[in-house]
């Protein structure tokens, strides 16, 4: 097959890209890398013909999309996404409308609990007024902006008096922001990557001593876990629900059971198990990748 790899960008901050390229090789395909600002229009028989790094797009067989759709120039990213979705030859691993929804925490929300999967309730706010509602209702409270990521600008709020500074700072920068109740991480929380029908990464990270986040890059440690079949299965179902061929979930356990706070349909650190890990993420890529494109456009 001939199979584009849609990447993040030519910095080298998502090495994951690269991997997949290296490994479709492997596997005999024929495969190349290229990013959003690659893809171009030009005048054909159909009308607007699309090229991919100068390359038709009606040549491939697959795009893996890995795509950055942050910037002040989104607007020009997603029309980019969305011509390459529109585009009747390749199949796209995944789709405009799935990294849409996958970008926005919003859009994830909604989608996941209309699929009767475990969410935390959520609130918009536009004003210090709604932030102060948010936080009567649940007493503590996270905000953070719908389009984020790597866990940037996510603050807890559980004291409302003190904090407002903070709140009235992401307001301003975000004219939005998402509120939902903060759930207690002392126990940890869960980081499973769903590659196609597989679950290859499958951690518990704990957060550092004094501090309520969960974030490797501020000194959470993390462990393999063998996950639970309910949690495998519950990963599995949310990344079907959103549409998305990799996933990575953020799953607190909760009263029981488990509540989904985030997919990410980029995640990242691929390798951060080793080798052995890793490759089987870049194979039920692929794995999936093939089946679909064998089963036909309906699949």
């Amino acid at each position: 097959m001939k199979i584009g790899l849609l990447g993040w960008d030519y910095s080298g901050i998502d090495p994951d890209g690269t991997s997949l390229v290296e490994y479709g090789r492997e596997r005999g395909h024929e495969t190349s890398f290229f990013t959003l600002e690659e893809i171009a229009y030009h005048p054909g028989p159909d009308g607007v013909e699309l090229t991919l790094k100068g390359e038709p797009a009606a040549s491939f067989d697959a795009v893996i999309n890995r795509s950055k759709l942050y910037g002040d120039d989104w607007r020009d990213r997603v029309e980019r996404l969305a011509m390459l979705s529109n585009v009747p030859g390749p199949r796209l691993f995944d789709p405009v409308d799935v990294w849409l929804t996958g970008y926005s925490k919003f859009l994830m929300a909604q989608k996941l609990a209309a699929a009767g999967l475990p969410v935390p309730p959520i609130r918009s706010a536009v004003s210090l007024a709604d932030v102060e509602k948010a936080f009567e209702e649940w007493g503590d409270i996270i905000l953070k902006p719908s389009y984020g990521y790597r866990g940037q600008d996510v603050e807890r709020i559980h004291d409302f008096g003190a904090q407002k500074e903070v709140a009235e700072d992401l307001l301003t920068r975000f004219s939005t922001v998402l509120c939902q109740p903060y759930y207690p991480t002392e126990g940890g929380e869960y980081r499973i990557s769903v590659a196609g029908d597989v679950t290859p990464i499958n951690m518990l990270k704990l957060p550092p001593l004094g501090s309520w986040r969960c974030k490797t890059l501020e000194g959470a440690s993390f462990e393999r876990i063998d996950a639970p079949d309910e949690l495998v299965d519950l990963s599995i179902r949310a990344t079907r629900a959103l549409g998305m061929t990799l996933s990575g979930l953020d799953v607190l356990p909760h009263e029981g059971g488990y509540m989904i706070l985030e997919v990410n349909p980029v995640p990242g650190f691929l390798s951060v198990l080793g080798a052995e890990q890793h490759r089987q993420v870049l194979a039920g890529v692929y794995d999936w990748v093939e089946r679909k494109v064998q089963e036909g456009p309906s699949a």
